[in-house]
């Protein structure tokens, strides 16, 4: 028992690395037995290429303790970007990035709604309106461009997150509005 949990961790681990650097396409079965150093029929029998995916999503999304929002970003958002590539690729994973976004963008919701009953939201924006702003800018793609076309870091990163909460939905510190 504590070989086959030690097996499935090994697989997801390699499968959540290898989807992160070589996206999902570029990321093979025998890769990833290779990786996680087990047989390739020890990766066919715990899922196929798609379930790996899942696996490796579900991992990554699984924070190993406390984490700020920034370092999520940081560590998420290879895998996101392997996951919408999966998504295009194979039909059976279209339904699975469907749910992924409505719940990222739940996620959001939350923070925004937190802001609205602080009465922090600027009055020109509803909640929903505001979740969708939030929703369409924090994407892995946002994070890719910012990290790897401009050079971005854990601490610019998290300084413009809170800038652009800041500055795109409150009506500034302590509720009062900017002039």
């Amino acid at each position: 028992m504590a070989q086959a949990t030690a097996t499935r961790e090994a697989i997801a681990a390699a499968a959540e690395r290898l989807f992160a650097r070589h996206g999902y396409s570029g990321t093979t079965m025998a890769a990833i037995a290779e990786e996680a150093g087990v047989s390739a029929k020890s990766v066919y029998a715990l899922a196929d290429k798609p379930g790996l995916m899942l696996l490796a999503v579900r991992r990554a999304g699984a924070a190993p303790g406390p984490e700020d929002t920034a370092g999520a970003l940081l560590r998420r958002y290879p895998v996101e970007r392997a996951f919408e590539e999966a998504a295009n690729a194979e039909p059976a994973l279209r339904e699975a990035w469907r749910r992924h976004e409505r719940a990222r963008r739940t996620g959001l919701k939350h923070l925004v709604r937190t802001a609205a009953d602080e009465g922090r939201l600027r009055p020109d924006l509803t909640v929903g309106r505001a979740t969708d702003t939030l929703w369409a800018l924090l994407t892995w793609h946002t994070v890719a461009l910012l990290v790897e076309q401009r050079g971005w870091g854990r601490a610019k990163l998290a300084a413009w997150l809170d800038q652009l909460v800041e500055t795109t939905l409150t009506s500034g510190p302590g509720g009062r509005s900017r002039q």
